[in-house]
């Protein structure tokens, strides 16, 4: 359905979620946030699907919250609430995937949609793409994870500086940061955020899904319980067939 707000095709392991507003900027609105939630169950579902690649259609990533959508609400703090909400559960379930998340920006990723960069784990930029926090320069705070998310990638100083100022980081910028992986051409984004979906894809995806829940889940872990998460993981890794196929092809070099 080409009407959706959000978008899912699966494609040789890959699972491309794409927004789609983008005559609204891919702004987050109540329909948005629960296809977003749906797309996202979908996928985590979905042994077929190896890694996903999140991206939005138009010119720009996503704007964040839809104003409008919030000025027109007859209860804007309900309706905020609400909005909020809803869009955490996607977060949550972006967060819990199990899967490698690359994310391709183009244009600005702002607000809300900066959270949803935070939470993929390799960001590909096109070299015009700007990321801002957004939310002070109207008078909110912020949401989707990104108080959370934000100062675990820049630093708390950092992440201050973007929250309390209407600071834009550019693509070079945001990736001396930490928070974008690597800066293309804009005419090249999509290409190379999808390669790098489908290298990741014919690797042993499985082991990079649990690398990434082992290294997103550890901030609030004590050590001695993130060596028994580690323990089990790799104990769970070695049994796949995809790491004996490449341990055996690693051995067999040295013969």
């Amino acid at each position: 359905m080409t009407d959706a707000p959000v978008l899912l095709t699966v494609d040789a392991g890959v699972a491309h979620v794409e927004l789609n507003r983008p005559d609204a900027s891919n702004t987050i609105d109540l329909p948005f946030t629960a296809a977003f939630a749906d797309v996202l169950t979908q996928v985590r579902d979905d042994d077929a699907v190896r890694v996903v690649l999140l991206t939005g259609r138009g010119r720009m990533f996503c704007a964040g919250g839809d104003l409008g959508a919030m000025d027109a609400a007859p209860d804007r703090s309900a309706f905020l609430q609400e909005l909020a909400d809803a869009l955490h559960d996607g977060v949550r379930l972006l967060d819990g995937l199990e899967k490698p998340v690359v994310v391709g920006v183009q244009g600005a990723a702002a607000g809300a949609g900066l959270s949803l960069v935070l939470g993929g784990d390799l960001v590909v930029a096109g070299r015009s793409a700007a990321f801002v926090t957004a939310y002070t320069s109207v008078g909110l705070t912020p949401d989707g994870g990104q108080s959370w998310l934000l100062p675990r990638v820049v630093g708390l100083q950092r992440a201050l500086e973007l929250t309390l100022t209407p600071r834009r980081l550019s693509a070079e910028e945001a990736r001396e940061w930490g928070i974008v992986t690597r800066v293309v051409d804009d005419e090249a984004v999509a290409d190379e955020a999808f390669a790098l979906a489908r290298r990741l894809a014919d690797g042993p995806a499985r082991a990079f899904g649990r690398a990434r829940r082992l290294v997103r889940g550890s901030f609030e872990t004590p050590l001695s319980d993130q060596l028994d998460r580690e323990a089990r993981s790799i104990a769970t890794s070695v049994a796949e067939p995809e790491s004996a196929e490449l341990i055996g092809r690693f051995l067999s070099r040295g013969r």
